[in-house]
């Protein structure tokens, strides 16, 4: 199997090891950051039941918080690596200009993608990680919520709330 040389795929010079140590930083805490849905929804199913002795039993008319109320800003650290895949795009571009200037022979390359390539492909990697993974923490969360909570506390279409929240009304 042949061995994938990432500094083909990064402007010259710069440190990528360093790069990617914050990159994976970064998607780590998004990750943690996502934890607090499950401190929130741990609260809220708490709240379905009462203390009769030593036995919890449900209320009677408890109903669960919809799951887009639940889940919040969970994922917002996703978001806000994302942005900073920008940012880092940005910076990469703009690292051709230090130094030796090598913007100049980075237009005089044959292979005409080769700025934007190494400019653009460890950003749009990392983004499509965060999306990826913030998307399977989103379908294991609803899991967990659905799973979790007894089936008589919840409200029909919570998969249709979920669009709603996401999406702006039409």
């Amino acid at each position: 199997m042949k061995k994938l040389n990432i500094e083909k795929y990064i402007p010259a010079g710069i440190d990528y090891g360093q790069e990617i140590k914050w990159l994976a930083a970064g998607i780590g805490a998004s990750c943690f950051y996502s934890l607090g849905f499950l401190f929130r929804f741990s609260a809220e199913r708490g709240r379905l039941f009462q203390r009769v002795g030593l036995e919890k039993v449900l209320r009677e008319g408890a109903i669960m918080a919809d799951f887009p109320e639940i889940l919040d800003k969970s994922l917002m650290g996703f978001g806000l690596l994302i942005c900073g895949m920008v940012i880092l795009a940005v910076y990469h571009y703009f690292y051709h200009y230090q130094g030796s200037k090598s913007i100049y022979l980075m237009r005089r390359l044959p292979d005409r993608w080769e700025l934007w390539r190494r400019c653009l492909a460890l950003p749009l990697l990392c983004t499509a990680a965060a999306v990826l993974l913030a998307g399977l923490l989103l379908l294991l969360y609803f899991g967990i919520y659905l799973l979790a909570t007894p089936a008589v506390c919840l409200t029909p279409g919570q998969w249709q709330k979920i669009w709603q929240a996401f999406l702006p009304a039409y």
